[in-house]
């Protein structure tokens, strides 16, 4: 049996385990950790169709957990993890894939993008609040927010990485929203912390996803370019361009922005040109960027 079929086996196994009875909190609790080290199988899949269906059992099995296990810290961390990885990943490409072809199918993806962005957050925060004095600033000034952040070891940079990321990818779709005008200070905040305990977490994914946060908006709306260009080049240095999203996204974003079309052609001639094999802990997350450089080179006069 292959990783991703045994994967496939375990979620499928949880999900009839949760038809069948109730389960206790410590057996969910097991069968978390379970899922969580099966996570590999799904990030060396090939077959995006097959990852595909196989992400939605399984987030599907884990809201399922979490019902039972309200509490229970690695459950609250797949949730937010594989929902951010889910909705970047495959409904974001959709949104594109749509992009100037069929407006109400890119809007539901949208929509899409949002809701489960939404639930990664709200897993996200709800595993952080476990800290008091964090989830006492939630809701307060930003010096108050900033400060709670220093409560936070190393340990907590996985739980860190996935809110804000999940919280900062819901804002970046949600641009006409004043709340999401509000909320970004925190983000940036979040994530910085992230790059203050470990910058090397998820592939320098940090320094990408500020890469990404600093080029989403134009200089004249509080765009900071210069900054965007030194985040994701740290971010290739430091990933030695084996990710490659980090190019896709340097395209994607500060070439966009920047109208740079030279150098946007480029970069993803070079990930659709790249042996996605030398890097097989990520195989999909590299298919995923391979067929995302596909799409916006397809689309590029949408762009520019």
């Amino acid at each position: 049996m292959t990783k991703s079929k045994f994967l496939w086996s375990v979620a499928l196994l949880c999900l009839l385990s949760l038809n069948a009875c109730s389960l206790k909190k410590p057996a969910s609790a097991v069968t978390a950790q379970i899922l969580q080290k099966a996570l590999p199988a799904m990030e060396e899949e090939d077959d995006l169709a097959y990852a595909n269906q196989a992400s939605l059992v399984t987030l599907k099995t884990l809201e399922g957990l979490q019902r039972v296990n309200p509490e229970e810290s690695t459950i609250l961390l797949i949730l937010s993890q594989s929902f951010a990885a889910y909705t970047f990943g495959f409904v974001e490409n959709d949104i594109l894939e749509a992009k100037g072809v069929n407006p109400a199918l890119e809007q539901a993806a949208t929509d899409r993008a949002k809701r489960f962005y939404g639930r990664g957050k709200k897993f996200g925060l709800q595993l952080l609040s476990k800290n008091k004095n964090f989830k006492e600033s939630l809701n307060k000034d930003f010096d108050s927010f900033k400060k709670s952040l220093s409560g936070f070891q190393k340990k907590d940079v996985p739980a860190l990485f996935w809110a804000a990321f999940n919280w900062g990818s819901l804002t970046n779709f949600s641009k006409d929203s004043p709340e999401a005008i509000i909320d970004t200070p925190k983000i940036e905040a979040l994530m910085k912390r992230v790059v203050e305990l470990n910058d090397d977490y998820y592939y320098a994914g940090p320094h990408l996803f500020l890469g990404v946060f600093y080029s989403a908006k134009p200089k004249m709306l509080g765009g900071q370019p210069e900054e965007a260009k030194k985040e994701f080049e740290l971010a290739i240095e430091k990933n030695k361009g084996k990710f490659l999203m980090t190019q896709v996204l340097y395209a994607q974003y500060y070439d966009v922005q920047m109208q740079n079309r030279e150098h946007f052609r480029k970069i993803l001639n070079d990930v659709v040109n790249t042996d996605v094999t030398l890097f097989p802990e990520q195989r999909l997350a590299n298919e995923l960027a391979k067929r995302r450089a596909q799409i916006l080179l397809q689309k590029e006069k949408l762009f520019f």
